[in-house]
């Protein structure tokens, strides 16, 4: 089960703070408009200047029934001592639904603990932040922490289609009708 609330006061809090604070000061110095690419450089920087160790572009197998089918990458798994932290990072206008579906998939798939995603592209930085309930978080109970993005605004969200994919359905459903009579 994944919960897509705050992780106060989880074993992973100071990790999350730690890279979450890495990409404000990397936001700080960049501005807004910079590619995802040029934030990703100055995170490594900035990662290696708090002392913590990361590796970047670490795949992700998708498997179904055991058997690896296609691979994904997630951009830095960072960590500190027993600690581990996946971080996803975009620079758009706003977090888009396929950003979080993303996430979930590396969470379920990759078995990562906590996935943030930092979105760049926004100011301030937007953050997001995936924790996989069914692990065993002794600090604080997950279900009792305040949620940072409700499930049902992230369904609203997922239903929601940019107007340019609305017209692309219209289209390609029109051109199916079409070539079927």
């Amino acid at each position: 089960m994944v919960e897509l609330r705050s992780a106060k006061g989880h074993r992973f809090e100071d990790l999350s703070y730690a890279v979450i604070g890495a990409c404000i000061e990397v936001q700080r110095q960049l501005g807004v408009h910079c590619m995802e690419v040029d934030y990703q450089r100055a995170l490594e920087l900035a990662l290696r200047k708090r002392g913590l160790e990361y590796q970047r572009e670490v795949e992700v197998p998708i498997t179904f029934d055991g058997v690896v089918v296609t691979k994904r990458r997630v951009d830095f798994v960072i960590w500190d001592g027993s600690q581990e932290v996946a971080l996803e990072t975009k620079a758009r206008s706003q977090i888009l639904p396929e950003d979080m579906e993303q996430c979930l998939l590396y969470l379920h798939q990759g078995g990562y603990r906590v996935i943030l995603l930092v979105n760049f592209g926004q100011k301030p930085v937007g953050v997001k932040r995936f924790v996989h309930t069914l692990f065993d978080f002794t600090d604080a109970p997950c279900s009792k922490l305040p949620r940072s993005l409700d499930v049902v605004e992230y369904k609203r969200l997922r239903e929601e289609k940019p107007a340019w994919l609305k017209q692309f359905e219209e289209v390609t459903g029109w051109l199916r009708k079409a070539l079927t009579q």
